[in-house]
């Protein structure tokens, strides 16, 4: 069963408050708007796309989304957009003080193994391009700053 964000918004007191708090933060630097304005119009998936949440591992081993019945507050959040063949995968470090690094799982069938996503946009410091690895079908290991959003495709 799918998720929506109403679904992850109202998982825990904890994540509308760190959501809320990432994106009045986020929308107060110009820079990072405009920015992201941009990758938004240069991207069709991420108007277009359908929405899918994505699991979310620190070992690669063990893999869990955001469930509304448990309470249970990752700092990081991950969904795709796919459309037309293409996924470009959204993720966000929430956390105020800790960079974090994650396994995110991304459609299997759109990625062969040793393949490659591309960063389409970043706040901070982050890698150009992440491999595409054999973890709960495919997944990319993502580094990500404190209070940072990434999109990679």
């Amino acid at each position: 069963m799918m998720e929506t964000a109403s679904d992850l918004l109202s998982a825990s007191p904890l994540y509308q408050t760190a959501v809320l708090d990432f994106w009045k933060d986020y929308h107060e630097k110009t820079a990072l708007m405009e920015g992201l304005q941009l990758s938004v119009q240069a991207h069709p998936a991420l108007q277009f796309g359908n929405h899918y949440w994505r699991s979310i591992s620190e070992n690669g081993i063990e893999f869990s989304t955001p469930n509304a019945g448990i309470n249970h507050f990752n700092d990081v959040i991950a969904w795709s957009r796919i459309f037309n063949g293409t996924e470009v995968l959204c993720a966000i470090n929430l956390h105020p003080h800790k960079q974090a690094v994650v396994y995110v799982t991304i459609d299997e069938h759109l990625h062969g193994t040793g393949s490659k996503m591309k960063l389409l946009y970043g706040s901070g410091s982050v890698p150009e391009e992440l491999n595409v690895e054999d973890r709960n079908g495919k997944s990319i290991r993502l580094t990500l700053p404190t209070r940072a959003l990434v999109i990679y495709g």
